[in-house]
């Protein structure tokens, strides 16, 4: 079996309808196609933005997202100069997803917001070049330096 098709087929285990919530419940999403990728987040923005040494998330397209509830943004810039627009709920402060301007045709779900986290897979480790040094990244099928590109 090719990479591509072990990707995909291990993604395909977070079957539709994926949902998810922030910690008081307030905000809530349901994803109504499969990931497409899947990481584990070394930057040190997703690093400060949590509180932890990375940050899983998965993509899934944006028309197959939605959410309820109030939330609120905080926008960054990513290293490649696109807007990034993460979302998060105003009440309990948990982030949900994030968005780059460079591609609006996917949505970035943070795992930890999921209804059955067991399910999710990372495929890759990024920007290991800013993993701390204290700990060893999880074990994935790829792992990049920085983001790569497609």
């Amino acid at each position: 079996m090719d990479l591509r098709k072990t990707i995909l087929s291990n993604l395909a285990e977070m079957a539709p309808p994926i949902t998810g919530a922030c910690l008081c419940g307030n905000v809530r999403y349901t994803c109504t196609e499969s990931p497409i990728w899947s990481v584990n987040c070394h930057c040190r923005s997703c690093q400060r933005l949590s509180g932890a040494p990375f940050v899983s998330a998965f993509s899934v397209p944006a028309h197959a997202f939605a959410v309820s509830g109030e939330t609120m943004s905080f926008r960054r810039s990513s290293d490649s100069g696109h807007e990034v627009t993460t979302a998060y709920c105003g009440s309990c402060g948990a982030r949900i997803h994030a968005q780059s301007a460079g591609a609006r045709h996917l949505m970035n779900v943070f795992a930890s917001s999921l209804t059955d986290p067991s399910a999710f897979r990372p495929i890759a480790n990024v920007y290991l070049k800013e993993a701390v040094g204290w700990m060893d990244p999880p074990e994935t099928m790829l792992n990049f330096p920085g983001m790569p590109h497609t």
